[in-house]
């Protein structure tokens, strides 16, 4: 790929650039951008080109932008809230603060949760989207606040067709609560047919920077037709599809007594265990499972501090990488680790492992670290040249200032991204070539409106929903009570 004769779109001249192609070491170069792909990288001054936009490179520091591989953009709004609970409770305190919202609610939380994003580098995020069930209109709202921000979003749409047996109490849903359970399955021919519409109209827009995924909200709450319906959808329509898997072990004890064997196993003999598919938490495997994902090429997506914060559990990372298994990382909701930071996200993924591994070879390195929040979560996202600096590749990159703390002296670029960065020395974010925060500054958004309109929206959400609150609180009392 080569820059038009009038120039490429953007130079970034004589940078320090780090990425997977080079091993996550540094090297001074020019990076040229044109229609929203690298057209080259070449040594510094190299030869003279001319660009529309020149952005001196001398105190930054370049690498591709962060892919949350594993998010939820309804709890982007309801930080601070359930801490103590453990994963049930957790799912039904959910229910009363997410349930019923109108598509601006909808469209206000995407956006608070793309500002954070943005600003911490992650240029690039899975969406599982939502807890209850989901209208064209909403998917709408959610796909506008995406394309508003620029980010780079795939539209994970959650289906499911069966209970949710691993979170509800022995006394099920209370039935006199005036309120329907928003847990209640829906029509699976009907979900299916939602999401075939909604890939139609919404897939690969906004330049490309839109996908849309059927997502089994976890294999337990899906017959099995429905998961197979999801993979053929998937593989028809040029789909990813994502799922929770095993994240708590009440989810392994049911499977066991479902099946007779493993969900991975299950999943397996079902011929949806493939490298389409990415699953988040799997937290609860052993090593015939682990060597099984790895075989199929299936993404594991790790939630380290969402797993601390319920008490879930800890997701086997060092076997898992040791096997050959696509490890990415996502930061689950912000509500079960109330951040969306990835730089947190991926120091917890190379340290958390350690203490319980003897074997200091079987520790992950920063450099797989940082593979995790890029090219392993390109996998999942079905852009396989996403993450790194190659001529074609898609522009998702971000600048760091290297005059901040973290940065200062500059001993190793790759060791300081993973262990000092916070994302507070974000300068510059570009994706699919665009600039999106230019010099610190938002470039389509408008921050301080957005922030000022979402203050209001978990009240407004809680008084709609006081009857499913109070069933709610009456649901984790009695969880707690036969813990």
């Amino acid at each position: 790929m080569t820059p038009s004769t009038e120039g490429c779109d953007l130079l970034i001249r004589n940078v320090l650039v780090m990425d997977a192609g080079r091993g996550w070491s540094t090297e001074r170069v020019d990076v040229e951008i044109d229609a929203g792909r690298i057209a080259s990288v070449r040594p510094t001054g190299a030869t003279p080109v001319a660009a529309r936009r020149i952005i001196d490179g001398r105190e930054r520091l370049l690498v591709p932008g962060f892919i949350n591989t594993h998010t939820h953009s309804p709890a982007n709004v309801l930080k601070g809230i359930g801490d103590g609970a453990d994963h049930r409770e957790f799912m039904w305190i959910n229910q009363a603060d997410t349930a019923g919202r109108s598509a601006d609610e909808i469209r206000l939380s995407a956006l608070v949760g793309a500002i954070e994003h943005l600003r911490n580098g992650t240029t690039a995020v899975i969406d599982h989207f939502p807890e209850q069930g989901f209208k064209a209109a909403d998917v709408d709202a959610l796909a506008s606040a995406y394309s508003q921000a620029g980010l780079r979003a795939c539209m994970a749409l959650r289906i499911f067709d069966a209970t949710y047996d691993d979170i509800l109490p022995a006394a099920g849903f209370p039935q006199d609560a005036g309120v329907p359970n928003p847990l209640d399955p829906p029509d699976a021919q009907e979900q299916l047919a939602l999401v075939e519409a909604i890939a139609s109209r919404h897939d690969r827009t906004g330049h490309g920077l839109i996908r849309v995924f059927p997502a089994p909200s976890n294999p337990l709450r899906c017959s099995d037709r429905l998961l197979v319906a999801a993979s053929d959808l998937a593989s028809r329509l040029d789909l990813g599809v994502h799922t929770h898997l095993l994240e708590t072990r009440i989810q392994s004890t049911l499977a066991y007594q479902r099946y007779g064997h493993s969900m991975v196993t299950h999943l397996d003999r079902l011929g949806v265990l493939d490298e389409r598919l990415s699953c988040a938490h799997v937290i609860w495997v052993d090593q015939s499972d682990i060597e099984l994902l790895a075989a199929r090429g299936t993404t594991v997506v790790h939630n380290p501090e969402s797993n601390l914060k319920i008490g879930a559990g800890f997701a086997p990372i060092a076997s898992m990488l040791a096997a050959g298994v696509n490890v990415a990382v996502g930061t689950d909701g912000a509500n079960t680790n109330d951040n969306l930071g990835m730089h947190e996200a991926l120091r917890l993924a190379a340290i958390l492992p350690r203490p319980g591994e003897s074997d200091r070879r079987r520790w992950p390195t920063v450099a797989q670290a940082l593979s995790m929040g890029t090219v392993a979560g390109a996998r999942a996202l079905l852009e396989p040249r996403l993450g790194q600096f190659m001529p074609g590749a898609p522009a998702d990159c971000v600048l760091y200032d290297l005059h901040s703390p973290s940065w200062t002296p500059l001993n190793d670029a790759a060791a300081q991204l993973l262990f000092s960065e916070n994302g507070s020395s974000v300068s510059t974010v570009i994706v699919n070539g665009r600039l999106v925060i230019d010099d610190r500054q938002f470039v389509s958004l408008d921050v301080d409106t957005i922030l000022r309109e979402a203050r209001g929206i978990v009240r407004s959400i809680r008084e709609r929903n006081s009857r499913l609150a109070q069933a709610v609180h009456r649901i984790t009392r009695d969880l707690l009570q036969h813990h």
